[in-house]
């Protein structure tokens, strides 16, 4: 059945999966709040997205891209809670919407900024085990057991790094959250220095990266199309996965509506993929679901409703 429906949105592109599951399971609840790292004297702003209904939920965690906001990847958060997770948006100053119009801010893309990324969802992490409530968030919804990570560009290197990449630098203490069960890369990334080779070696968990042949700013950041390939076939083989859409841009992976940008909402096929593709990979490996996890390995599944040009991998 689960395959089925996914098949369907493929292949007919008429509606969103998540939009099903929002009408059956009742409105989401939407929670804001700015959460203390005292440890860092950082302020991290987050915003939640919990499904209706009193039952245990899986949470999955997004990270923006540079100059992002708590407005980042809202299309794909809010399939994911309409699909039944709950959704934490995290907000990371130095690298956020506060550094546009300002001299130099590409180098907010550097390792330091990286290493403060990656310690917020760390942080965030360790707090859904402590605190009780976020307004009228229930956060003991929240299963500590099915944890999943999501982010798009930078916040696909914050992805990267909290499931295991090795740097060739110290960095104490490490990045990698073990509590982490499966993460979701939009528009990945190879390592600017170091082998990519020993970056990638230790990365174990499930991941999914998702990419386009048109996804590169070379404005901003050296990397190619090709390139965001890399991390995937790199990364030791069990429950890898690589989804390319042929034509879709660095922009259309951020989930949003860019008024000022040319091609930056997804279109219906890529929008409607992305949703498919992610909900499977969260089920598969989030709740153990079979019939999503064959309808992820199957030929007659997700590879069934790709367009000419598309194209989908497993290892």
């Amino acid at each position: 059945m689960f395959a089925r429906i996914f098949r369907t949105v493929l292949a007919a592109g008429l509606a969103l999966l998540g939009t099903t599951a929002a009408q059956a399971m009742g409105p989401i609840t939407l929670c804001e709040g700015v959460w203390v790292d005292p440890s860092r004297e950082r302020p991290i702003p987050i915003r939640i997205r919990m499904p209706a209904g009193a039952e245990k939920v899986g949470v999955i965690l997004y990270s923006h891209g540079l100059g992002g906001s708590l407005d980042a990847g809202t299309i794909w958060a809010n399939a994911w809670a309409e699909a039944g997770y709950a959704v934490i948006n995290i907000q990371h100053r130095g690298s956020d919407s506060a550094i546009f119009g300002k001299p130099g801010f590409r180098a907010a893309l550097g390792s330091q900024q990286l290493i403060a990324r990656a310690r917020d969802m760390r942080f965030v992490i360790r707090e859904l085990g402590i605190r009780r409530e976020e307004g009228i968030c229930d956060l003991r919804r929240i299963d500590q057991r099915r944890i999943g990570i999501a982010g798009h560009s930078f916040g696909a290197q914050t992805v990267q790094a909290v499931s295991g990449q090795i740097f060739p630098f110290p960095i104490e203490p490490p990045l990698v959250d073990l509590k982490v069960r499966a993460a979701l890369a939009l528009s990945p990334s190879p390592p600017l220095v170091g082998s990519p080779e020993v970056a990638f070696s230790r990365i174990h968990i499930p991941f999914l990266s998702i990419t386009g042949t048109e996804d590169a700013v070379p404005t901003v950041i050296p990397i190619t199309a090709e390139q965001r390939q890399e991390p995937f076939r790199l990364m030791p083989a069990g429950d890898k996965f690589l989804l390319v859409l042929k034509g879709a841009t660095h922009e259309m992976f951020a989930g949003q509506t860019f008024a000022s940008m040319l091609n930056g909402e997804p279109p219906a096929h890529v929008r409607n993929t992305v949703i498919a593709t992610s909900i499977a990979f969260w089920r598969a490996t989030l709740d153990g679901d079979v019939q999503a996890i064959e309808w992820l390995y199957s030929v007659d599944g997700l590879r069934a409703g790709l367009k000419e040009g598309d194209f989908f991998e497993s290892r």
